[in-house]
């Protein structure tokens, strides 16, 4: 039975069409996939459901009922809840605060009745399979999957209907991504719809019962999950088919780039020694808390170490992010907003700003036309989607964003690339050109330094594997002789396939 219908549904903003004409229905009681490449017209979808924006034309129907919601309060008045990646959560307080807030029980007086909240808090909880939640927490010392739970729970309490998430597991690790999976399917069996949206494939084939895609802010595709593939819905999101999705690597080099030996930093890091070679693609994997994170930071000195030694083409290099750039050690931080790139600047200001040298005159003063030059050439080399350079980082879509970053660190001429989690939440389009990207650099003599949470680009790309656990190495493997199972072992302490029981 329909539980959601969209019908010719149209949203344009000032130079963009960004939906045309969107058509499709949601089944109640099902996880119905949502995807397509950034910029395809899903968070405007997603805004339109949520009230967060009107639609121009068309119209949506909730349960065989008009849905015109103007203001995301109509929206959960309706009982649609959205969950997105940005938590909207109060950091200095409690859990039962945030869960309850809005609906607050309260006693004589008005005055808000505590005990009900903690009752009432641990009972959805609860529901959840979340128990180890306390009611009084603070809930800026929770982790990311446990303000996840928070925004569900709060669904739940409003007695939502419709669910929408917004790439539910961009920032999660596997242990908490199946947690997460386990509370999607106690929803889908008390009867909630769930509207996912998510780049990751294989999560699509895992939970969905139907799945759609769009396409340049159009309907391309609604069909069952049982009659599609991972190729077809590739073909439908881009347009086109994909001829492998890693390419050929190039034979790595002998000479020794990078030597890292004892690198240790209280509690993050413990005798870490590796090293990294010309033209090599060498991943980092582990779970969350490993240290992979910490490791690239320390390399490019966001992280005070306590000991250790680093070795940069056969010199001592003491890092710090001002002597990296320098000596040509390039770092893309895995939060891309916030960190890779600045979104009130420009592209071309973007793409200058670790290559300043190169575009100043030697009184300090930026030269236009250079920075312009930078800018044009980078903005071809990596197909970067732009109406103009001047355009703002923040007007582009997540994918695009991405290769602004990835090409400040390329107009800077590295020697090393530090790449923290390069695919994260961009399209499986957008993916399929960063990992063109990466093997690239390494056949031109660049070395990488992969650090990843996506056990399939580790094993596509990379050359060597470092498996890291509770700070240390606990594994080097070579990448053709390895597979998802054995990286998990090691990442989970549980060594060779003799120990696994």
């Amino acid at each position: 039975m329909s539980f959601l219908r969209m019908e010719k549904i149209g949203k344009a903003y000032p130079g963009v069409q960004a939906l045309q004409d969107v058509s499709f229905e949601v089944q109640a009681g099902q996880v119905h996939a949502l995807v397509g490449e950034n910029g395809a017209g899903k968070s405007t979808l997603i805004k339109i459901l949520s009230g967060a924006e009107q639609p121009d034309s068309g119209y949506i129907w909730l349960d065989n009922r008009p849905y015109a919601p103007h203001t995301p309060k109509d929206a959960l008045a309706a009982n649609v809840a959205t969950i997105y990646q940005a938590f909207n959560l109060l950091p200095d307080r409690t859990v039962a605060y945030n869960v309850l807030l809005g609906r607050e029980p309260r006693g004589r007086w008005g005055l808000l009745d505590l005990e009900a909240m903690r009752t009432q808090a641990r009972d959805i909880l609860a529901r959840l399979g979340a128990s180890h939640l306390e009611p009084d927490m603070l809930v800026g010392r929770l982790k990311v999957s446990e303000k996840q739970i928070l925004e569900i729970a709060r669904a739940l309490l409003n007695r939502s209907r419709l669910v929408i998430m917004d790439e539910p597991t961009s920032a999660l690790n596997q242990t908490e991504v199946d947690a997460l999976f386990q509370i999607i399917a106690r929803l889908k069996a008390d009867g909630v719809t769930i509207l996912y949206v998510s780049h990751r494939l294989d999560e699509i084939f895992q939970l969905a019962d139907a799945v759609t895609v769009l396409r340049d802010g159009r309907h391309i595709s609604t069909q069952p999950i049982g009659v599609v593939t991972h190729d077809s819905l590739i073909q439908d999101m881009i347009g086109r088919q994909l001829t492998g999705v890693f390419p050929e690597k190039a034979q790595p080099g002998t000479t020794e780039v990078l030597r890292v030996e004892n690198l240790t930093s209280e509690n993050l890091l413990d005798g870490v020694s590796f090293s990294l070679y010309q033209g090599e693609v060498l991943a980092v994997a582990g779970l969350s808390g490993s240290g992979k994170t910490e490791l690239g930071k320390a390399l490019f000195g966001d992280l005070p170490l306590d000991r250790g030694h680093i070795w940069f083409q056969g010199q001592p290099f003491r890092p710090s992010p001002t002597r990296a750039i320098r000596r040509g050690i390039l770092y893309l931080p895995e939060d891309r907003k916030s960190e890779g790139v600045m979104q009130e600047l420009s592209i071309r200001r973007n793409i200058a700003l670790a290559s300043l040298d190169r575009v100043a005159n030697p009184f300090g003063f930026l030269k236009p036309a250079a920075e312009r030059d930078l800018a044009a050439e980078q903005i071809r080399v990596l197909a970067i989607k732009t109406p103009h350079m001047e355009q703002l980082v923040l007007n582009l879509s997540g994918g695009n964003q991405q290769k602004v970053a990835l090409a400040k660190c390329l107009a800077a001429q590295p020697e090393v690339l530090i790449l923290m989690e390069p695919t994260q939440g961009i399209d499986v389009g957008v993916k399929f050109e960063v990992y063109q990207f990466i093997t690239r650099q390494a056949a031109q003599g660049r070395s990488v330094l992969l650090i990843s949470s996506e056990l399939s680009e580790i094993l596509g790309l990379a050359h060597r594997i470092l498996v890291m656990r509770d700070g240390r190495v606990a594994a080097e493997l070579q990448a053709d002789q390895a597979d998802q199972e054995t990286i998990l072992r090691y990442a989970l302490g549980a060594g060779d396939k003799s120990s696994v029981t």
